[in-house]
């Protein structure tokens, strides 16, 4: 079975990951000419390539210059990140280049790494016309520029996707395909191609909003397809009215696409992201989430045979994926291990808590682990989990530079007389902030 690690990395981008550096500030307990790029890009390289993952999905990689949707992303931070891939794991790293998906300060990328070995090749399943793009169907099949020349290998090679039981791009270049960005009613990306003027591409959540970027797999020792539908999907909630809410119908249009609702012999469909639905608001996953359930997906963060969702914590922490920024976040005790004060709950913004989730057809899920940084995982410290809750499986280490900072599995008392001290030493630059700087969302793992 293979693995992945999917990741909504805050504003992924070349300058936050390899250049950034911090300004000298008053306070003399500032480290002067301090690097947290290289502590986050240490941070986010540990938990990608802990546990050996065959796939890495980053949500939120930022588009540089660039703004035209299906075009590729001019931030050079996808590619930074696949050269540190090779040189610290593996040489058999590959990235699909990404494209730009929505519009104005919506648009934004998705990087889907792979390790390219000699039975698992990219399909497609869409092809790279050449130049500056965007990506199409059908198209003849051209190179990218030079930015991205080496996304599939170094040096270079002309490696042609197999037959067998693969379902796209059979005979084709595999370094000069491209992954899906637009989608009609249908299926097909291309609008028809009927008489008569092309068919709107379908929205989510919204005109400018973000769609899912659809990349294709095929292992060729194996005779299986795999197809990831990535995405991060419009954010508002409407705490007002949560079934009709940009996320939830986004959600459920993601949902309801031909391909995703559609699956091919020997496939399998993952559909991952950050839907900005939280798992404990009925009234929108009733919505967001019904033509998965229709169509017999399985939900990989849930609660165990069945049970219900949680009406609050300690059990909710179990379930959580979003953490609050740092200068809200503390070790108390009140909601108890692992949520503590640092994961998100309901606020005025929305309720932001279980966002990130997947979804998988036609494969078993194992392992499934939220890859917890601030307290470790699997959530194991205390015994016995609360009734139907997951506790993971996989091991991922804290990244607090200093573990008594939490004080896990207790926490400090929020009533105590160093209670103050106790959330500095927390929120230190080496503790809480270092890794909410990396992202404010919790990884997922899992395998299928």
């Amino acid at each position: 079975m293979p693995r992945m690690i999917y990741w909504n990395v805050q504003h992924f981008s070349e300058d936050k990951f390899f250049i950034r550096k911090r300004k000298r500030k008053l306070d003399e307990d500032e480290a002067w000419g301090e690097d947290p790029a290289q502590k986050y890009l240490n941070v986010l390289f540990n938990a990608i390539t802990a546990n050996a993952p065959d796939f890495i999905v980053i949500v939120e990689a930022r588009p540089g210059g660039n703004t035209g949707e299906g075009t590729l992303l001019s931030d050079d931070g996808a590619m930074r990140l696949l050269r540190y891939l090779r040189n610290k794991s593996s040489a058999q790293w590959a990235l699909v280049p990404p494209v730009i998906s929505g519009l104005g300060n919506a648009g934004e990328g998705i990087a889907v790494y792979f390790r390219r070995t000699a039975t698992l090749y990219f399909t497609g399943p869409w092809r790279w016309p050449g130049g500056a793009g965007p990506a199409a169907p059908g198209v003849g099949a051209g190179v990218y520029p030079s930015q991205y020349r080496n996304a599939f290998s170094r040096p270079v090679d002309n490696r042609t996707v197999p037959n067998g039981n693969n379902l796209y791009n059979a005979g084709q270049m595999e370094r000069r395909l491209a992954g899906q960005w637009r989608y009609f009613v249908g299926g097909g990306g291309g609008g028809g191609g009927g008489a008569g003027p092309a068919p709107a591409p379908i929205s989510f959540g919204g005109a400018g909003t973000r769609s899912p970027f659809r990349t294709t797999f095929y292992d060729s020792a194996a005779g299986q397809n795999y197809t990831i539908l990535a995405c991060h999907a419009a954010p508002g909630q409407n705490a007002a009215a949560p079934a009709t809410a940009p996320s939830t119908l986004a959600t459920q249009a993601i949902g309801n696409l031909h391909e995703v609702q559609n699956i091919g012999a020997n496939e399998t469909i993952v559909v991952v992201g950050d839907f900005n639905v939280s798992l404990f608001v009925a009234a929108a996953t009733a919505v967001a989430y019904a033509p998965f359930t229709a169509a017999h997906y399985t939900k990989v963060i849930d609660t165990v045979g069945g049970a219900a969702l949680p009406a609050g914590y300690p059990a909710r922490g179990y379930l959580s994926t979003h953490i609050v920024p740092i200068n809200n976040a503390t070790p108390s005790n009140a909601r108890g291990y692992p949520a503590f004060g640092y994961m998100s709950e309901l606020d005025a913004h929305g309720q932001y808590d279980s966002i990130d989730n997947a979804f998988v057809r036609n494969s078993v899920v194992a392992n499934a682990t939220i890859a917890n940084l601030v307290t470790g995982a699997p959530y194991t410290a205390v015994m016995p989990v609360p009734a139907g809750m997951p506790p993971g499986t996989l091991t991922y280490a804290s990244a607090l530079g200093n573990p008594a900072s939490l004080n896990s599995p207790n926490g400090y008392d929020p009533n105590g007389t160093t209670f103050p001290d106790e959330t500095a030493l927390f929120r230190d630059v080496d503790n809480y902030a270092r890794v909410y700087g990396v992202s404010d969302h919790i990884a997922l793992v899992f395998d299928f």
